[in-house]
């Protein structure tokens, strides 16, 4: 990961030939034997760790086949030395933990690959483990406390939901998938926007009631893991569900991509330019294009299909915004006016800018 600290777990997959077969084997069935083993790889950036990887002994590993048949199901600390594998492709997968279930300082690691086991040749696999599900964290501001006083917020993703106290400062761990906010007053429960979650980044949302000093600002940290993202969120205690009419209640990159052919409010972050029908610019090397920017929902988006491509047709909005001539917007967060309709490729993009905040 460029410029960035990263701790890749890695398993190292040998498929050794074997000259007989185990009792009870089809003649003439080729197999090899996998051997693993977990490799830790630091590149030169200091680690900037918020929570320590658990034991790797502890990691659920699979390997199983493509028709679904389980090889090995188990702690990669309690492994057979070497699992007897027919020739063929496999999944392999390991996981820190069950993330069914949202709970307080439970982050999980994880990742999935396939492998072509050949006889009579050695394969080697690496294979780098990233947080699977998302954290989020409520400051809640002076003013939510003077309107709401302790009444905490319900955090709900289907059936499953967690209590964010007022004062609670760990993270509380989803997984990715659409979550709503709910006010937990002690006469009714009144629900208040909604985020998208997404694997690998942990979101902290400053929650203030109304005032003047609304505006939304972000910081972003990358540690060994993780994208941190914050994001200031100001309610009056009633709900505003996304609907593209006001900056407020912006569409998503996700939700915007639903209403091709409406001019409507889109937010999302500045993630680089240079867009094709392909690939985006994510600020790998320098911006070349001023007529058009990318915005996607997260500072974690790695690719095409996670973003919008932001049309800068006209004069002084693209003087404004092209990350040519103005690169200190580089992650800046935004909220776009224009029509939703295919853009730089089959891709739904924002064309006819009108208008735009930050």
């Amino acid at each position: 990961m460029k410029r960035f600290a990263a701790i890749c777990m890695g398993i190292a997959m040998f498929a050794a030939s074997c000259q007989v077969l185990p009792d009870g084997g089809k003649e003439g069935l080729r197999q090899g034997g996998l051997q693993l083993r977990i490799a830790l790889f630091y590149n030169d950036v200091p680690a900037l760790k918020s929570a320590a990887l658990p034991d790797t002994n502890s990691f659920v590993l699979t390997v199983a086949d493509l028709t679904g048949k389980v090889y090995y199901n188990g702690l990669y600390g309690d492994r057979p030395e070497s699992i007897l594998l027919s020739e063929g492709t496999y999944n392999v997968s390991l996981l820190s933990g069950d993330y069914s279930v949202p709970a307080f300082d439970s982050p999980r690691w994880g990742a999935e690959v396939q492998v072509d086991i050949v006889a009579d040749e050695t394969t080697k696999v690496q294979l780098e483990c990233s947080q699977v599900n998302s954290g989020v964290r409520l400051n809640y501001g002076s003013h939510y406390r003077e309107m709401f006083g302790t009444s905490p917020v319900r955090i709900v993703q289907g059936e499953k939901n967690l209590l964010y106290p007022v004062g609670e400062q760990r993270y509380a761990y989803f997984p990715p998938g659409e979550v709503r906010f709910d006010i937990v007053t002690d006469t009714e429960t009144k629900p208040i926007f909604k985020r998208t979650l997404r694997a690998g980044v942990n979101l902290t949302i400053n929650l203030d009631a109304s005032s003047d000093s609304g505006e939304s600002i972000f910081e972003v940290t990358v540690d060994t893991q993780a994208v941190y993202e914050t994001e200031d969120v100001v309610t009056d205690g009633t709900f505003f569900e996304e609907d593209g009419l006001t900056p407020r209640t912006a569409f998503s990159v996700e939700a915007a991509g639903q209403h091709v052919g409406d001019t409507v409010w889109v937010w999302g972050y500045i993630v680089g330019g240079d867009c094709t029908a392909d690939n985006v610019n994510f600020f790998t090397d320098s911006i070349a294009s001023t007529t058009h920017i990318a915005v996607a929902s997260s500072l974690a988006a790695s690719q095409r299909s996670d973003c919008m491509a932001v049309e800068l047709s006209k004069a002084a909005l693209r003087s404004q915004l092209n990350l040519r001539d103005n690169p200190q917007l580089k992650h800046r967060k935004i909220y776009v006016k224009g029509k939703v309709a295919n853009y730089l490729g089959s891709w739904p993009g924002v064309k006819n800018l009108i208008e735009y905040q930050f």
